[in-house]
């Protein structure tokens, strides 16, 4: 309940907040209204088939089908969440416990560093530095002794591939899932963490309890890395590979529905429904994102009421 004192500058701040909310709702309804003509035109098969033709001839010579780029996706990102957690949960552990002050300054300005710099960046590294490397110290080694095991069993031919681009979003989304589970880590109160060191906890039992403690907020970190990652464009575009693909193997190129856009939309206004198409795709990366980021939320106001912070 607000206090009548407050009432009046209530009021004067709430058109501010609502014009974010009338924004975030205007988007939404662009995305879907430009979608509807793919979505009426192909129905539930947009979603389920992996076809690419396009046509300048008229709506019914066209076909479309974005399995092949939401598979894509959804590889890409869960390799990036798989890499990105260990490391930013580590991180976080030796940062608040065990690190020296300068230390510990110097990492928090590296990560918060690596949360501002432009995607484009992390594209060229990518793609000169890391998809070189991995081709011949990683999946040219693991093609060549275990070609037998699905992931490993194509031919490295360029580099890029899910592999490359699923761990260039990892190094991506690091900073993210770094600062979540920071501050879910620094709201647990320092009693617990006496008590279990009074218990005589080793270190690694020390860090298995804390990381008990804000398990949530792992949780939180986790949706929210898989969101930011499965919206990341430009710099998967760079190592992706580009190729309409649906493969087990790790090692080949495909495409993610954030880089079809990248790469399709300069010329989809030549082709019918192609566009719209496109529109479909970003309006399954906002339904992702409102997914990962309200569980997200939740997972992290649950933290916040468990300690009373």
């Amino acid at each position: 309940m607000i206090p009548k004192v407050d009432r009046g500058f209530f009021l004067t701040l709430l058109p501010f907040a609502a014009v974010i909310f009338a924004l975030f709702a205007l988007l939404a309804y662009v995305l879907a209204y430009e979608s509807w003509p793919a979505l009426e035109r192909f129905g539930i098969s947009l979603f389920t088939e992996n076809v690419w033709k396009p046509s300048e001839r008229g709506v019914e010579f066209v076909k479309y089908g974005l399995l092949a780029p939401l598979y894509g996706t959804l590889v890409t990102s869960l390799i990036a969440a798989a890499v990105a957690l260990p490391l930013s949960v580590a991180t976080v552990f030796f940062m608040e416990e065990m690190a020296p002050y300068r230390i510990k300054e110097f990492f928090s300005s590296v990560i918060d560093l690596m949360a501002g710099l432009p995607t484009i960046i992390y594209g060229l590294w990518g793609l000169e530095v890391m998809v070189p490397i991995l081709r011949s110290w990683v999946m040219s080694p693991l093609h060549e002794h275990l070609d037998f095991i699905p992931p490993f069993a194509c031919d490295p031919l360029s580099g890029a591939s899910f592999l490359a681009a699923g761990l260039l979003l990892a190094v991506m989304i690091i900073p993210f899932m770094h600062g979540v589970i920071k501050e879910a880590y620094r709201q647990v109160p320092r009693t617990y963490r006496e008590a279990a060191l009074s218990l005589g906890a080793t270190r690694y039992e020390y860090f298995r309890i804390m990381v008990s403690l804000i398990r949530p907020a792992i949780i939180a970190a986790v949706l929210l890395g898989l969101g930011r990652a499965a919206s990341e464009t430009v710099a998967v575009a760079l190592v992706v590979g580009n190729a309409f693909n649906i493969s087990p193997c790790l090692f080949a190129p495909g495409y993610t529905i954030s880089s079809l856009i990248a790469n399709q939309f300069t010329e989809a206004s030549f082709f019918p429904l192609m566009e719209n198409v496109m529109f479909a795709g970003s309006l399954v990366l906002l339904a992702l994102g409102m997914l990962f980021s309200g569980i997200g939320v939740v997972m992290m106001r649950r933290v916040r009421e468990l300690y009373g912070r």
